[in-house]
């Protein structure tokens, strides 16, 4: 019960470092709360979304007032933008656009090779324009994903590159399955479109999944990856995906046995990817329910260590802030809690209470 204990405690406590990374227009956060550097003091889409993320698990999205949901809404929407070459009303933090608009001429010659190895054949490395696009992608499912469990819309469309059933078939084929992490959360992403668009393409983004789904593992990729990280993390993409589109886990006995039998680093992504994986099987199915729970109790251990018992806020990386957000520097690494690893360390305690019974009705359990 140590960790159920401590799980409970600090989520009392997290809202008090929460306000201590906002700035002052109530709306913006900083990324960490020591160590910012560069880019990291301006970015403001990203961390604005985690920050009302955090309110809304923490139940203090509840107490503000119309005017402020209304105004908090409105300034994350006021990211929507046209660019050439991205999706027409995508979400577009300025940071990250100039980032990779404005390559280093070592970072060119670098991107020059990948290209060329790409074009032999050799290799699938993403170029500076994948990253880009990526990058854009995530923060625009970030933001519509955000508002969604809110109850808020964006204000002016918004209108996916893949936008057909032939479109979406042919970009997920596109993808690199022997590595579920990264491919896995471009599925995901889809998903999220299609449910905001009334569903419109759950058919063909499930039929996807169930061609790639592993039998033996229960996770989803095409050639079988080498480390259980990205067998598990890749899962994770997937299982958030089906529960945007309301769709069953296709093998959760599978992929409980072979979370069981491997461990999660001490990573903020890789700790609560690996509870949200047991999480959402054991909601679906009782297959060892009662090792699925000890399991994930187990695992608060690893998430204590990412724990700031003095400023109230947890780390992404065991002694060490979050240094990169999408390839972009935003702090130098010092020993200090942020905000990334505070709102996923704040959702794997909340479903760990929950898989347990002991949640307080104050909290909630976010898709992401």
């Amino acid at each position: 019960m140590e960790n159920i204990d401590f799980a409970e405690n600090a989520l009392n406590n997290i809202f008090g470092f929460v306000e201590k990374l906002k700035n002052r227009d109530n709306f913006s956060f900083k990324p960490a709360l020591d160590g910012v550097i560069g880019r990291g003091h301006n970015l403001s889409l990203g961390f604005s979304t985690y920050g009302l993320k955090l309110y809304y698990m923490l139940g203090e999205w509840d107490r503000l007032d119309k005017r402020h949901k209304d105004d908090w809404c409105k300034y994350i929407n006021s990211f929507q933008a046209n660019r050439k070459g991205l999706p027409n009303n995508s979400y577009i933090d300025e940071q990250v656009f100039n980032f990779y608009s404005h390559q280093s001429i070592e970072d060119s010659v670098k991107d020059a090779i990948r290209k060329l190895l790409n074009n032999l054949n050799k290799f699938n490395f993403d170029t500076n324009n994948v990253r880009f696009s990526k990058a854009i992608n995530a923060e625009t499912k970030q933001a519509i994903a955000t508002l969604a469990q809110v109850g808020y819309t964006s204000d002016k469309e918004f209108i996916p590159q893949y936008d057909t059933p032939e479109l979406v078939n042919k970009y997920l084929y596109s993808l690199d399955w022997s590595k579920p992490w990264t491919s896995g959360a471009q599925w995901s992403s889809l998903c999220v479109y299609s449910s905001i668009n009334s569903n419109n393409m759950n058919e063909v983004l499930l039929d996807f999944i169930d061609s790639i789904v592993d039998k033996d593992t229960g996770s989803y990729f095409v050639e079988k990856p080498t480390h259980p990280r990205e067998i598990i993390n890749g899962a994770m993409k997937i299982l958030s995906g089906l529960d945007w589109v309301d769709s069953p886990i296709n093998y959760p006995e599978k992929l409980i046995d072979f979370c069981l039998t491997n461990k999660p680093v001490t990573e903020g992504c890789d700790i609560v990817d690996y509870i949200y994986v047991l999480y959402r099987c054991g909601k679906q199915t009782d297959y060892k329910k009662e090792k699925v729970i000890l399991t994930i109790n187990d695992s608060i251990t690893e998430i204590v260590k990412l724990y700031d018992f003095e400023s109230y806020g947890f780390s992404y990386f065991q002694n060490k802030s979050q240094d990169t957000y999408y390839g972009l520097p935003i702090t130098s690494g010092k020993k200090v809690p942020d905000i990334h690893g505070t709102l996923l360390c704040t959702w794997a305690l909340i479903m760990a209470l929950d898989i347990n019974e002991k949640l307080n009705s104050k909290y909630k359990i976010i898709k992401p």
